[in-house]
């Protein structure tokens, strides 16, 4: 069976996408010199003089030597045609919703998305980022994570521990609190760039971004996310850049979304005109 995760009807309502406010799940990649970036991005000149370089936008760690497989990964380079998503209404106000039925994270790797072809003022067509926080590993939750060994949820396995497996099972778990790197981070460092817990989303504290044609997203390593929504009348084509090492559950893992009362689950609500800030003008998505 696939995992579940059970909180609260609720809903969530969209805000801008920036740096700032996608900090703890992520990076934003833009411009800075012309969208108002809300982190700062070192630069230097290029090309001659004809190119700015804007260094370190996103981090694309590879984090597979702590997977169980120890498979090692691979950069993959994939195009997604995400098509518009369909809209749900809300009883008793009317408004467009989008249904959050499955979410998903890649717990080794980054994943980012980069559109194409989508103008900024494109008034007909936009996404959503929707991202969740982790939930806290404790001890009455480790059964519905298969014990948490490996570190991340896998299916249960009947499979006889070997002495190597119980030996590197002893190691300091690097996703949790006990843990001290051993190097540097890099600058500058970001709360969504390091891996995430065990655990599964926090679906009370869910939120959505509406993202422009002229930003990236990166979801930082493990971090709980819907699959991507394109709103809007066509669709959209992203280059996705991410490491994988071909076992399935090490490369990305999904729980579905339920709710623990009557009511209408989880939603994202999409009004008549979805807005965000390019640094000096305001877009609107007619959705």
């Amino acid at each position: 069976m696939p995992l579940a995760s059970t909180g609260p009807s609720q809903t969530i309502a969209l805000q801008p996408l920036t740096g700032a406010a996608f900090h703890d799940f992520g990076e934003v990649a833009e411009n800075p010199s012309t969208h108002n970036a809300s982190l700062p991005f070192a630069t230097v000149s290029a090309n001659q003089g004809s190119a700015t370089k804007v260094l370190d936008v996103t981090h694309m760690d590879n984090h597979y030597s702590l997977c169980s497989s120890r498979k090692p990964a691979k950069p993959v380079l994939n195009m997604f045609v995400c098509k518009p998503r369909s809209l749900g209404t809300e009883s008793g106000t009317g408004k467009k919703v989008f249904p959050v039925k499955v979410l998903e994270r890649h717990p080794f790797t980054p994943q980012t998305f980069v559109p194409m072809g989508l103008d900024p003022r494109d008034a007909e067509t936009a996404y959503l980022v929707i991202v969740a926080p982790t939930l806290p590993l404790s001890s009455s939750r480790k059964h519905s994570v298969g014990q948490a060994q490996p570190p991340y949820p896998v299916p249960l396995t009947t499979r006889k521990r070997s002495l190597k497996d119980r030996l590197l099972g002893a190691r300091p778990n690097p996703f949790t609190n006990d843990f001290a790197p051993s190097t540097t981070p890099r600058q500058p460092s970001s709360a969504g760039t390091e891996p995430k817990g065990p655990g599964l989303p926090n679906l009370s504290k869910v939120q959505a971004f509406l993202a422009r044609g002229d930003q990236a997203v990166t979801y930082g390593p493990g971090t709980w996310h819907a699959p991507m929504v394109v709103l809007g009348k066509r669709p959209v084509e992203f280059v996705v850049v991410q490491f994988a090492n071909g076992v399935a559950v090490e490369d990305c893992q999904e729980v579905e979304v339920r709710v623990g009362d009557d009511g209408e689950g989880l939603r994202v609500v999409i009004e008549g005109d979805a807005s965000a800030d390019t640094g000096g003008h305001t877009v609107k998505a007619k959705l």
